[in-house]
């Protein structure tokens, strides 16, 4: 009913899919009769989602402050799409709404889509309030609030405010993401001494897209550029040691790791004198930090562990797909690998692999550096902290106990357990940015809000996603299908996932590396680990 009110309304004209230029005036008559019709179909949770999508794009190049307001009021409900709230019983909470139809998570990516491209500039800058008001709107709303003020890259005001924020705001997420903002605009004055200086901010996820501004910048001065990244290299800690290295080799097409001594070396004879360089100390600084797990290298410091706990997990491994993990996982004399070898006794299902796995990877991380957590999905989603806990022994004894009591469920909710990890992330660099107006300028000293904010996952499953918002049954599939491609309708769908966690990252810079055993949905992996900068390792892979 609704898809043909739609149609008859655009047939007569009232319903105008209006895409207006940059800078054009909003055609308010427009606005208002498409606004109508948008309303009373999101008021509708029982209206189709095709209608309401066709209504919501049809405020394209309509939206001013107001009513974009107005529409993000329903991107959260239409974003848990499908979603039952429980309680801590698991059961359904009383006096929940029913929640919208899964599909319903493409009105909440349009919504978004629609406020990124806002053309009126001075409507934009209205967000200023909003986009640190982490009370009223989630991160991503904020986040496309930011977008719709760097989006008007021509508009002198618009940019002068999303500097400032770089540079001066207390709101670390937005402070990120205003840093990636100022990418297209390398030449601007003020952005390379900005992205110079940042090398060394307190926020790890400061200093890590500094780095990308930098490498942007270097064409300003290359000789500074790469000093700047030599000089950060050789206190830096973590993750952005192989950052930095890499960025170190986009600018100079030479590969010598993480190596500060190196590449100091390097410079000296490449430029016959010392320009500033800090003292040699001999060593690389950052070789006896490398980890190994799941076969990737790894020098980060802060964890969160998603292991896949569906039923499938649980089937014992044929005899020839066990000798076949066997070889993959059995560590050469030579490796420098220090965990333990894997007891195979212990070893008959998948799920016992991925524990057993984690479990001596975390025995010989550093408990005084690395800080970490677990989450496991099947149906639902468990988490065995809400903060990264230390890697000391009880910590670790107290995690093996969890999961090796971890018991197999019937489906695989893969986008939930991601879900599940960035908000953790997000909620953990959710600090009152008032707490961080006095924070130290200069050289990094002290604690960070961001150093208790992971920085890296592990991702391991077996499956594909059959249940939640993102993925699903073969029956849910071929419903929605409605007749056509399953595998096309289930690769549309996890394409969308792909979308929001690479807008989600965005913020959270977070790498992610990918294990998949058996059956596995090897697009999926590949491409999920390759986006974020991780690894990606098949294991006994399953025609």
């Amino acid at each position: 009913m609704c898809a043909k009110i739609c149609q008859t309304l655009l047939a007569l004209g009232l319903l105008a899919l209006c895409v207006v230029p940059a800078q054009a005036k909003i055609d308010k008559a427009a606005q208002a009769r498409n606004w109508a019709v948008c309303e009373r179909l999101l008021k509708d949770t029982k209206a189709d989602v095709p209608s309401q999508l066709d209504a919501v794009k049809a405020m394209s190049g309509l939206l001013d402050y107001e009513h974009a307001i107005k529409l993000l009021a329903y991107w959260q409900e239409c974003d848990k799409a499908g979603i039952v709230e429980k309680d801590a019983k698991g059961n359904p909470k009383k006096g929940e709404k029913e929640p919208r139809p899964k599909e319903a998570y493409k009105i909440a990516m349009q919504i978004l889509t629609l406020v990124k491209n806002m053309g009126e500039p001075e409507e934009a800058l209205k967000f200023k309030a909003d986009i640190t008001n982490r009370k009223q709107w989630p991160l991503r709303v904020r986040m496309a609030m930011l977008d719709a003020i760097a989006g008007n890259s021509d508009h002198e005001e618009s940019i002068k405010y999303v500097l400032s924020l770089a540079r001066e705001g207390t709101d670390t997420d937005m402070r990120v993401l205003a840093f990636t903002a100022l990418l297209p605009h390398t030449q601007r004055e003020g952005v390379f001494d900005l992205a110079l200086n940042s090398l060394n901010d307190k926020s790890w996820r400061v200093r890590d897209v500094a780095i990308d501004l930098v490498v942007e910048c270097a064409s300003m001065d290359k000789d500074r550029a790469i000093l700047a990244l030599i000089n950060r290299l050789s206190v830096e800690e973590g993750k952005l040691r192989l950052n930095l290295s890499k960025a170190l080799k986009k600018l100079t097409n030479q590969d010598l790791g993480t190596d500060a001594d190196a590449w100091i070396d390097w410079y000296k004879e490449a430029k016959r004198a010392e320009q500033g360089l800090p003292p040699k100390k001999g060593g690389d600084k950052g070789a006896t930090r490398a980890r190994r797990i799941f076969g990737a290298d790894t020098f980060s410091d802060r964890y969160i562990f998603v292991i896949d706990a569906s039923v499938s997990m649980t089937e014992k491994i044929p005899p020839e797909e066990l000798e076949q993990l066997k070889k993959t996982l059995t560590k050469d004399p030579n490796d420098p690998d220090k965990r333990r070898p894997l007891d195979w006794s212990k070893i008959n299902c998948k799920l016992d692999l991925a524990r057993e796995e984690m479990i001596r990877s975390l025995e010989v991380l550093d408990p005084k550096q690395t800080h970490f957590t677990i989450i496991s999905f099947a149906d639902d989603i468990a988490t065995w902290s809400d903060e990264l806990k230390p890697c000391d022994k009880a910590n670790v004894e107290d995690a093996a106990k969890w999961l090796r009591g971890l018991k197999g469920a019937r489906k695989t909710n893969v986008g939930g357990a991601l879900d599940a990890a960035f908000d953790l992330s997000e909620r953990l660099a959710g600090i009152d940015p008032e707490k961080l107006k006095k924070k130290e300028k200069g050289v990094v000293t002290g604690k960070h809000p961001d150093e208790f904010v992971p920085d890296t996952i592990f991702f391991y499953s077996d499956g594909y996603s059959t249940t939640g918002k993102w993925g699903g049954s073969s029956d849910e599939l071929k419903k929605m299908a409605n007749g056509g491609d399953v595998a096309a309708m289930y690769r549309s769908i996890m394409t969308d996932f792909l979308k929001e966690v690479a807008d989600r990252n965005r913020v959270a810079r977070i790498t992610i590396n990918t294990v998949g055993v058996g059956r596995q949905d090897g697009w999926f992996l590949g491409k999920l680990a390759k986006d974020h900068g991780g690894t990606y390792l098949p294991l006994a892979v399953v025609k």
